[in-house]
This record gives structure tokens, C-alpha cells and sequence, in this order.
């Protein structure tokens, strides 16, 4: 019988898969998956990029597996307790830690509900010169 554990550990997943298109691959994790990472991912996804949004603890709705960062170009953790859940679980696993050392991690405290305009702020400034605007956002602004 397969549980959680063996689940998350398994790397599966066509994560490169070219129908997905060309737009940067980032993946935003908090604890559940559900407000701070939900956040991010839904703003980010309106700006060009291609988002997921996971959780690093064991109540995550869609909890931070191999196959997320394998798919991942970038990994943002909304603070360093996440990522420090996130390196504990992984550590073992060489491409998972490899990739989760070179993530970003903010300062988001978990206080926030979805989409919170403080929430979407913090984002937006913590990630200014990390996350630029994509040539989509370009596009529209031009447009209007």
C-alpha cells in the first residue's frame, strides 16, 4: 500500500512538458496551500508566469512534492519556517534539496486572508526585482 509519504517522494510527473509554453515555472509555497501561496500564484499567474501553489505542511490541501520542484524553475517560500519544513522532509532526497537551497524565501507572516490587498503588497514588494514584469503584462499595458 502506497501512503503520503511514498507519494510526495515520487518523482513521476512530465513536469517539462512543452504544451505548458515558454512563461517561467514558479511554485509558491506556505503551510496549507491555501492563502499566502494561493495568493501569490493566482497574481503571478495574471502577470505571464506559470504558477503552482503548495503547502509544506501535512494539512496542505496540495502538499510540496518531488514532482512540484522538479517542475518548478523557481521555488518561493513565503517565510523560513516553510522552507525550513520543506528542507527537513527533502533533505534526503539530492534533486529536491538541491534545487530547495537555491529558493527564495520571504518574510510573510501567516496573518493574511486570500487576496488580501496587505498580502498581495508584500508579495509585490519582496518580489520586485525577482519576479519583473513579463512581456504578457507588457502587452496589456500597452494595449490600454
Amino acid at each position: 500500500m502506497t501512503n503520503l509519504t511514498d507519494i510526495i517522494f515520487e518523482l513521476s510527473a512530465p513536469y517539462d512538458n512543452p504544451y505548458q509554453g515558454s512563461e517561467k515555472r514558479v511554485l509558491f509555497v506556505c503551510s496549507a496551500g491555501l492563502l499566502r501561496s494561493a495568493t501569490a500564484a493566482n497574481y503571478y499567474a495574471s502577470k505571464g508566469y506559470n504558477t503552482r501553489a503548495a503547502g509544506s505542511s501535512s494539512y496542505a490541501l496540495i502538499p510540496l512534492s518531488a514532482n512540484l520542484i522538479a517542475w518548478a524553475q523557481l521555488i518561493v517560500f513565503v517565510n523560513k519556517e516553510n522552507y525550513e519544513e520543506a528542507m527537513c522532509v527533502f533533505k534526503d532526497e539530492d534533486n529536491a534539496a538541491d534545487k530547495l537551497v537555491n529558493s527564495i524565501v520571504l518574510n510573510i507572516p501567516d496573518e493574511f486572508s486570500y487576496k488580501h490587498p496587505k498580502l498581495l503588497a508584500a508579495f509585490k514588494t519582496q518580489l520586485k526585482n525577482i519576479l519583473p514584469v513579463t512581456k504578457k503584462e507588457k502587452n496589456q499595458n500597452e494595449k490600454s
